[in-house]
């Protein structure tokens, strides 16, 4: 490990350690797990001349920082619901970097800091909005639906991008924003199927809130938990299974209030599109998620590829080992691909492994497993939260192989944080 840059003088010191916590919020905010969190803070502290320990839980943030002889222990909040935006999550793993290696001084870092939490959207509401719809179109084709789940689908996204995006102004509603979107999309489901031809109502649900389902959350705490970060761990995996409830709760309150006044539409189970649609469609979502996702124009090609080479790998293994293939092997290509991103200059591995993770995050068996759960007169489904927490696992296991085998050498590190 290096040894920390000379120490700030003493009245720099106070300010140096706001801005290491301030960016400490952002990356919690950007979606990285607690041991990559504290790592990355760790490096930015000795680019400053400190040395600092952390702690980090879902909302909470404890520090130690060392200058010199002196010792001082900061304790911060940090808001509970993270959210994805690659343009602001590159600039800020690359603003840690450039901190990390010295090339920064402390105004310099605050300064960038600022400018990026403060920079406009890469697109336009309305559009983020039209990805979300179309988003959800092309997960409901992704798991099995066809034409008609697809329409009901992107409207539910339209929808539930709305819920998002309002929600984003507050910090509290996080959670509740799962049961809204289920509650709302189930009603707008049932409704669809009064004017539609019968159709699959669980796939074009889960296609349209596809991307407020915790999937992720479930992935990232498991990620943290076979990373030794156990107590981030624990209570992001319990946060992300209580949004799964939820999730299940906004289903059945919304079919139990329909049945009130309205008979239960006729429900089709699904026969999949043919896989060279299905495979179009796929590339049409990453398309969509670039949008959603706040990325930019120039990650288009990459986002795009990273879903088709994350979904075409995991149905490769389908023929290779049957069932639901291997996420495993799945992920462990995607890390690969994402580690051989990163060594471009000013690129991060994020762009390529968050969008190709949603193809293969556990969110439509968790769903599977809520409503079962709930519905305990219902015919089993044969998921539970056991094959959740399994698939969640594989995928973390592929993702930390990856990363062994492709670390970049040091010396490209420095070169990347150089430019």
């Amino acid at each position: 490990m290096s040894e920390p840059a000379t120490p700030p003088p003493r009245g720099e010191e106070d300010q140096a350690v706001a801005f290491l916590l301030d960016l400490v919020r952002a990356l919690h905010l950007a979606y990285l797990p607690a041991h990559r969190l504290e790592s990355l803070a760790r490096g930015a502290a000795r680019g400053l001349g400190l040395r600092m320990e952390l702690f980090t839980l879902q909302s909470f943030v404890a520090t130690e920082t060392t200058s010199g002889n002196q010792r001082r222990v900061d304790i911060e909040r940090l808001p509970f619901n993270p959210h994805w935006n690659l343009r602001r999550t590159s600039g800020l793993l690359l603003l840690t970097r450039a901190v990390t290696a010295g090339q920064l001084t402390l105004a310099e870092a605050r300064a960038e800091l600022d400018r990026i939490l403060h920079q406009p959207r890469a697109w336009p509401e309305w559009l983020v909005f039209v990805a979300y719809g179309v988003y959800g179109a092309a997960v409901a084709a992704r798991v099995g639906g066809r034409w008609w789940e697809m329409a009901a689908a992107g409207v539910i996204g339209v929808l539930a991008g709305l819920i998002h995006f309002g929600t984003l102004r507050s910090m509290r509603i996080d959670l509740q924003k799962s049961f809204l979107a289920a509650f709302v999309g189930t009603l707008v489901a049932l409704g669809l199927a009064e004017v539609l031809p019968p159709f699959d109502l669980v796939r074009a649900l889960f296609g349209g809130v596809t991307l407020l389902i915790p999937a992720m959350v479930v992935t990232l705490g498991a990620d943290e938990l076979v990373s030794e970060s156990v107590e981030a761990g624990m209570s992001r995996l319990t946060y992300g299974l209580l949004r799964f409830l939820l999730v299940g709760v906004g289903l059945i309150a919304a079919s139990r209030l329909w049945t009130l006044f309205l008979p239960p539409p006729a429900h089709l189970q699904a026969s999949p599109l043919p896989e060279p649609v299905v495979l179009a469609l796929v590339a049409l979502g990453g398309v969509a998620l670039t949008v959603c996702m706040g990325g930019q124009q120039r990650e288009l090609p990459w986002i795009v590829g990273a879903a088709l080479l994350a979904f075409g790998t995991q149905e490769l293994t389908k023929l290779l080992v049957g069932g639901r293939g291997s996420p495993l092997l799945a992920s462990f290509v995607l890390g690969v691909a994402g580690a051989l991103y990163a060594r471009l200059p000013g690129r991060t591995a994020t762009t390529v492994i968050m969008p190709g993770l949603l193809q293969l995050a556990p969110g439509f068996l968790g769903t599977q497993a809520v409503v079962a759960l709930l519905r305990p007169g219902a015919p089993a489904s044969g998921e539970n939260f056991f094959d959740v927490l399994l698939v969640a696992a594989q995928i973390v296991m592929g993702l930390v192989f990856a990363s062994a085998l492709a670390q970049p050498r040091p010396q490209a590190l420095k070169e990347e944080a150089r430019t």
